[in-house]
């Protein structure tokens, strides 16, 4: 019967690369020691040791010129197994069965990169309710997101519009990294975010069409703020001789709209729903066609005093909707009724907007 002292023995021997055979060899020269190795290799197992495979990629040979010590050293500083196995050209399954044959935890991919400063850990945030409503509403508006990885989600969207853009960024660079750029299709901008997949998972729930229960009277102002910023319009509209104050909130997403159109309603606002593109109509704007896949509607206010109460709640960030908002604001404060007293006003800001827009583009 073989001792627990040569087990011992021919343990440390194989830790040193040797086979099975070498090592009963090496059992048989110096302790005078025979062992079939079918024999030898059930007791070091049994002893709590992973044997090596002659199909895990490498030969003995190759595991020989491998200096196991300094692979060790390394990775005990952290050093990633993807690394070592570029430094010292040996694949990264080998070197994870040299790390469970001498009893080392592998740490996962990611733990390695951040002990190493190669990735950071993102950032976890903490958001106000209002907060929170309004990224949803932004995001609800004409935002995918995407769960990348389990540490980080992803956001894209394409917009003609440079402003919407550069809101985006100034948006969501305080959480992650944040960028635009222009596509291959001339006018067109792709805006994309990585931010923590811990802090902002309820981004993913934007998928659903409708406003999730913790969006309440304390928030929804907020919420729609982010929408109208993403997806919907503030407009001085003639209407005959006069002319109107309108919200519009634009989308695919019927039942989203007409829960929007209840929430407010049950706070003394009128709005009306209607079709503005049926399935398979195309549209151009700057150039560029535009194909609908589904159904589009627009909600909107009519009354001129209504649009102005609900403006005054909604906290919009959009520059160009806040300059209409302030325009609005004087037209108010000036008594104007008639659509001839403000057309020049209205038609300056449209170029305003225009030139500002046609400029960043340039840049």
């Amino acid at each position: 019967m073989i001792s627990k002292e040569l087990i011992q023995v021919a343990a440390e021997y194989y830790k040193q690369n040797n086979s099975l055979k070498e090592t009963a060899e090496f059992m048989n020269k110096l302790h005078r020691f025979e062992i079939n190795l079918n024999t030898l290799g059930y007791h070091l197992k049994k002893s709590g040791l992973i044997l090596r495979s002659k199909t895990d990629g490498t030969t003995i040979t190759k595991r020989k010129h491998i200096d196991i010590s300094k692979l060790l050293e390394e990775y005990e500083k952290s050093v990633p197994i993807r690394e070592l196995s570029r430094k010292y050209k040996i694949g990264r399954k080998t070197i994870a069965k040299i790390l469970r044959e001498n009893n080392i935890e592998i740490k996962d991919s990611r733990s390695a990169m951040i002990a190493m400063g190669h990735i950071q850990e993102k950032q976890k945030i903490f958001l106000s309710l209002q907060e929170k409503a309004y990224l949803y509403g932004l995001v609800m508006g004409d935002l995918t997101p995407v769960r990348k990885s389990p540490y980080t989600l992803k956001l894209i969207t394409h917009s003609t519009h440079t402003t919407f853009m550069k809101l985006l960024v100034r948006t969501f660079e305080q959480y992650g990294i944040s960028n635009y750029k222009a596509t291959k299709l001339d006018g067109m901008f792709r805006f994309q975010c990585h931010i923590d997949m811990e802090s902002f998972s309820f981004l993913l729930d934007t998928k659903n069409e409708k406003i999730p229960s913790w969006i309440n009277s304390e928030n929804l102002f907020y919420f729609l703020a982010g929408f109208i910023d993403s997806d919907g319009s503030v407009i001085v509209k003639k209407s005959g001789a006069n002319f109107q104050y309108v919200i519009r909130f634009f989308g695919q997403q019927l039942n989203l709209l007409l829960e929007i159109k209840q929430r407010l309603e049950a706070l003394g606002f009128n709005l009306s729903i209607h079709r503005n593109h049926k399935k398979g109509d195309t549209s151009y704007h700057n150039g560029i066609k535009f194909k609908y896949n589904k159904d589009y509607y627009v909600l909107e206010t009519y009354k001129k005093e209504q649009t102005l109460n609900l403006l005054d709640k909604i906290p919009i960030r959009h520059p160009e909707k806040r300059a209409k908002i302030e325009l609005m604001k004087k037209i108010q404060k000036e008594g104007y009724l008639r659509w001839t007293q403000i057309e020049e006003d209205v038609k300056g800001l449209k170029t305003r907007i225009k030139q500002s827009v046609l400029e960043q583009k340039e840049l």
